[in-house]
């Protein structure tokens, strides 16, 4: 509350230097007004200052005494905008606007971004985004489609009013950047673009130092303000107007403000007052205490020794507990053996059980060596079983050929027998006609000929066609058996996993095994009557869920038997667990135990994890239902350094250690989405997985459940299709040999015909006109016909002979080729029992391989406990060193005591308690001191600070006073002063009108007769036309100007209503305006063409936009006079 009553002169202080400044700043007005009011000083005392009496006509009697006493001030110094740059802001990528220190005229086609300067000064130099009337927020002021958006302003700092001119030299840069979610950034920077603050108060101080309000519509006045005002303003808005234009709102603000506070100040001072006797009561009580203190140096003496005694008891019951510590490190250590044996025989377990792994796989490979080497021999079989037959229907074809062969020599060995005796016993015949009848007898032989030995073709192509289509069909046939069986082996594999997932439909538990929710529940009911020290964890499997259910194959594939494990918390559970499971579960099902003590929290694996910001570990994807499940997988399987990487190409590359920059740190191996293993030390390995669904890991029983059936019923349509296929492929295999039979039965018929029909031929075309009748030569064909039949019927007996060894070939191959077959389904057999037994050999080995690392574990746990107790007890040592050392500091000879510190420290409060006594009835010598001290600086501390605010507040009781008096003055000097100017410059165009002021009322009226001709009187503002409302606008805008400090002046289409008489004449106004104030900046902002302005007395520029494509980049300018084109070069 001092420190409060403190600061409240200073307060008061500001706001007397604040009321100082106004103070100036009316002078600097009433001096120029002085200097610019018509008529002699006495006239001026003259006038009267009633919140009404200023008539009209005073004002015309000012009108026509009015001279211009003014001398051409130089040009200003400070808080002219010497440049504006624009980027990314409304509708400009990039604009620079360098302007002149006295006119300058920005011209531009409507759309060119004219007004965008105007708003872009407004917000650059602080002001909020509604003054601008273009929008609510500044966010609304970027470019469509651009983020952020820059005004830069650079500002004129010279001469003796320029501020801080050391650090920012002769201009000061005002930079502010907006941005899209709202927020804004001001950089303050010096001539040289070096930052000097960032702060939003330095900036109202570099305005309020320039006198420049961006919030004055007078100063900076926008086209809805120029258009609308002086008809939509209500007398109190005008009026409101004309304080705000003039500044008079600020200085009553500040003179309203300095009265507060020096009400404020007058309730300090009285409760200063009212607290000084109560202090002064303080001070002569603490005096009192101060003179009346005696000394209690004997209590303090035993409490000191004490201390010394308590000192050294702490050391001796120190020592008293480092035997324990000593105990158990000698116990632990002698445990550790026991250790070392139990994780030996955990290794060589795990390499017996590697070996038999090894053992099977070679056995796996083995076989599938054999299958694979067998198969072309059962190709092979398969091919020489169908040349075999081929060669056997070939020889029968050709037994049969000649048995009928000899069969005809016989024939036609009997017909020469008949055909001699005939001719012997035959009488002469017609031998001529006999001829003609045997020519026409060959020549319809020879066509029958022609047409059977045509047919025999025809016939033994479609006999091959149809061996052919056999053959292909018996191999679609065998290929279809193979299809069908791996569909059989697939099906009897989805029949069992569907099975397995309906019972675990009503259980999940099932899904690791029928024997699983039995299992558990005997664990339950044993932990229920307390046979285990604490209840086993188990499955593993059951014991998390999965954030992301897509990894489910793929962490199943890493944690493999894990999933069926348990964990106890000792031995004394393991062996309970086992005997349960003895009397449960199947021995080739039985579950890995897991013996490790349980942990309320999971390990902190922050260090030791995968780092990789692109991929998740497996510990990231899981959330284990208690602490141990997550230590047990980090314990067992490392999920925190095993990466999930979703394909297998991206997980190559990320894993490959010779690719930049290798491998994640802390990754060891990682698993894709489809289950395949990675490993990236000492090389980069990958292995395929076989599985296709995680069996255990698994969300929706049901869809899992439908999607097997759908499964089944795919692969027992293919198989139903299959034995289909079958069967229609017997049917065509049945048909074409009926068919071959058929036409090799044909086929030997044609023959037979042929060869007839080329015997008779052959008679016939022998047949020779007998002369006297000779039967030698017939006689001759029987010889030669015997001769004949002899050797046929010995080569009928050799190639029915022949017949017979192929026929038995035959049987030989069909034996040899259904004897490959039985093999290679003997060893596709034999494969999948190996398969079975591999399983088992995998899952012994992973068991063997937990069980050696949890051994390793446990080793490495004991190891770590040993160094725990050895660096406890060496600590515990020093810790007694060290408290000896403090004991010797506090008191150098030991002291041998009995006494606890406890009982030590109890008499040593109760000896402080006393000195406390003392020392509540006496006093503390040191406090009463500190506190009489105290009191007595601050009753005299405050009875000097209440003396010195009442004069205070007396001296500023007068100054507010005298200066509301001059307020109140000014005010009314500064009204007549525009109510002249608005006069005066109405009459330009021969218009009247008029300014009314009610100071007490707050209002302000105006009227304003266009002509003196028309008879009618004086019209209100809403009434004008819109380029008389415009040209009136002007002439109030260059009233108030005379009343503004403001160092600029800023002006948007403020000729947009007028017509070309009443532009020209408020350009003159203007113009004219502007040269009698040299000191002053002016930026005009028109849609018009100005480029015919002469002005040559004073420095011009016109700024000519672009055409509005929006893709400007700095704007181009030109100069009207050749002097400022000279200077500038």
């Amino acid at each position: 509350m001092m420190k409060m009553y403190i600061l409240v002169p200073k307060i008061l202080m500001s706001f007397t230097c604040a009321s100082s400044c106004r103070k100036e700043t009316m002078s600097k007005r009433k001096a120029s007004l002085d200097t610019s009011t018509a008529g002699p000083s006495s006239k001026r005392q003259q006038i009267s200052y009633d919140s009404e009496g200023e008539s009209d006509n005073s004002s015309l009697n000012l009108i026509q005494g009015a001279e211009d006493f003014r001398t051409l001030p130089k040009e200003a110094e400070v808080g002219v905008i010497e440049k504006i740059s624009l980027k990314n802001f409304m509708c400009h990528n990039r604009l620079d606007i360098t302007l002149g220190p006295h006119v300058n005229f920005v011209i531009g086609r409507n759309g060119s971004g004219k007004s965008a300067v105007v708003t872009a000064l407004v917000v650059g130099l602080g002001g909020k985004a509604s003054v601008t009337s273009r929008g609510n927020t500044i966010k609304s002021f970027i470019k469509y489609g651009k983020q952020t958006a820059d005004v830069e302003i650079k500002l004129r700092n010279r001469g003796s009013d320029a501020y801080k001119p050391e650090e920012y030299g002769d201009s000061v840069i005002i930079h502010r950047k907006f941005t899209t979610d709202g927020s804004s950034q001001y950089r303050l920077k010096s001539s040289t673009g070096r930052i000097v603050s960032q702060r939003r108060d330095e900036l109202a101080r570099i305005l309020d130092q320039f006198n420049i309000q961006v919030d004055n519509p007078v100063a900076v006045l926008n086209q809805d303000t120029s258009r609308n005002f002086l008809n939509t303003k209500s007398p109190n808005d005008k009026y409101k107007f004309f304080l705000k234009a003039t500044q008079l709102e600020q200085i009553h603000q500040d003179y309203s403000q300095a009265s507060e506070q020096k009400e404020l100040t007058k309730v300090i001072i009285e409760g200063k007052i009212q607290t000084l006797p109560k202090l002064e009561k303080e001070v002569l009580q603490w005096e009192q205490k101060f003179k009346a203190l005696n000394a209690i140096d004997n209590l303090r003496e035993k409490t000191k020794r004490l201390k010394d005694e308590m000192a050294w008891a702490f050391v001796i019951e120190k020592e008293k507990g480092l035997s324990p510590i000593q105990k158990e490190y000698n116990h632990e250590q002698a445990r550790l053996p026991r250790f070392v044996a139990k994780v030996e025989e955990a290794k060589t377990k795990s390499e017996q059980c590697q070996y038999h792994y090894n053992e099977f796989a070679v056995k796996l490979r083995a076989s599938a060596e054999e299958v694979k080497q067998l198969q072309p021999q059962l190709v092979q079989a398969k091919t020489a079983l169908q040349e075999q037959k081929k060669i056997t229907r070939s020889a029968q074809m050709e037994v049969r050929r000649l048995e009928g062969s000899l069969k005809n020599m016989k024939k036609e060995r009997g017909q020469i027998l008949q055909r001699i005796q005939e001719l012997q016993s035959s009488a002469q015949h017609d031998y001529d006609a006999e001829r003609k009848e045997r020519e026409g007898k060959i020549k319809e032989l020879e066509e029958t000929l022609a047409g059977l030995i045509a047919q025999e073709k025809t016939t033994e192509h479609q006999t091959n066609q149809f061996r052919e289509a056999i053959n292909k069909y018996k191999n679609d046939e065998y290929k279809l058996g193979q299809n069908g069986q791996a569909l059989r082996i697939r099906m009897d594999k989805i029949q069992k996993n569907l099975h397995n997932l309906k019972n675990s439909r009503g259980d999940r538990l099932k899904r690791f095994g029928s024997f699983m929710p039995q299992l558990i529940q005997h664990i339950q009911e044993y932990h229920r009557l307390g046979k285990f020290h604490k209840k086993p964890i188990g499955p593993i499997g059951a014991c998390f869920k999965l954030v992301d259910q897509r990894w489910g194959l793929a962490i199943e594939c890493c944690l493999k038997s894990l999933l069926n494990a348990f964990v106890c918390h000792d031995h004394d559970d393991e062996k309970m667990l086992e005997l349960i499971m003895s009397t449960v579960c199947p021995q080739q099902y039985k579950p890995v135990i897991i013996v490790t003590k349980f942990k309320d929290q999971v390990y902190d694996y922050s260090r030791n994890c995968v780092q990789s910001g692109k991929y998740q570990s497996i510990i990231d994807v899981i959330e284990p239902e208690n602490p141990m499940v997550a230590n047990i997988l980090i314990d067992q399987r490392t999920v925190e350094n095993i990466l999930l990487i979703p394909e297998g190409r991206e997980a190559r590359h990320v894993m490959d250690p010779s690719t930049s920059p290798g491998p994640p740190v802390n990754c060891r191996e990682a698993f894709t989405l489809r289950g395949d293993q990675v490993f990236c030390h000492p090389t980069l390995r990958y292995y395929s997985n076989m599985m296709d669904k995680p069996k255990f890991l698994t969300s929706n029983v049901e869809e899992d459940i439908k999607t097997l059936e759908a499964e089944l019923h795919e692969v027992q349509t293919e198989l139903q299709a299959v034995h289909q296929q079958k069967g229609e492929l017997g049917a065509d295999i049945r048909r074409n040999q009926l068919e071959e039979r058929k036409s090799e039965t044909q086929l030997m018929r044609i023959r037979e015909k042929s060869r007839k029909i080329k015997l008779e031929l052959s008679e016939l075309k022998s047949i020779e006109d007998p002369a006297p009748v000779d039967v030698t030569t017939l006689e001759e064909e029987v010889t030669t016909l015997d001769e004949q039949i002899h050797t046929q019927e010995e080569q009928m007996a050799a190639r029915s002979e022949h017949y017979k060894e192929v026929e038995k070939l035959q049987a030989e191959s069909e034996v040899k080729y259904k004897d490959i077959e039985q093999q290679v389904r003997a060893k596709v057999e034999a494969g999948e029992t190996l398969k079975d037994d591999f399983g088992n050999a995998l899952n012994e080995m992973e068991k063997a391989k937990e069980a050696k690392r949890h051994y390793e574990q446990k080793l490495k746990e004991q190891e770590k406990r040993i160094a725990e107790l050895k660096s406890h007890l060496e600590k515990y040592q020093e810790d007694i060193k060290i408290d000896v050392e403090k004991a010797t500091k506090i008191c150098p000879e030991r002291v041998n005591t009995r006494r606890t510190p406890a009982n030590l420290e109890s008499e040593i409060n109760q000896t402080q308690k006393q000195i406390k006594n003392e020392e509540k009835s006496r006093g503390d010598p040191e406090e009463i001191t500190r506190k009489f001290k105290e009191k007595k600086e601050a009753y005299m501390k405050i009875k000097k600070e209440v003396s010195q605010l009442k004069k205070f507040c007396v001296k500023l009781d007068e100054v507010v006073t005298h200066r509301l008096h001059h307020y109140s003055e000014f005010r009314k000097m500064i009204a007549m002063r525009a109510r002249y100017h608005f006069i005066v410059l109405l009459s330009n165009q021969h218009y009247t009108g008029k300014m009314k002021f009610n100071h007490e009322e707050k209002t302000l009226e105006m009227t304003v007769q266009p002509t003196k001709t028309n008879g009618e009187g004086a019209k209100d503002m809403r009434s004008l036309s819109g380029g008389e409302r415009s040209f009136s606008t002007v002439c109030f805008i260059l009233a108030l100007w005379e009343a503004m400090e403001s160092p600029f002046r800023c002006l948007d289409e403020f000729d947009v209503f007028m017509d070309m008489v009443n532009r020209r004449i408020s350009m003159d106004m203007m113009m004219h305006t502007a040269k009698s104030q040299t000191d002053r900046q002016f930026i005009f902002l028109t849609p018009q063409d100005m480029s015919q302005l002469c002005i040559t007395s004073m420095t011009l520029r016109i700024f000519e936009m672009p055409a509005p494509d929006r893709d400007q980049s700095v704007l181009p300018f030109r100069a009207t006079n050749k002097e400022v084109d000279e200077e500038e070069n």
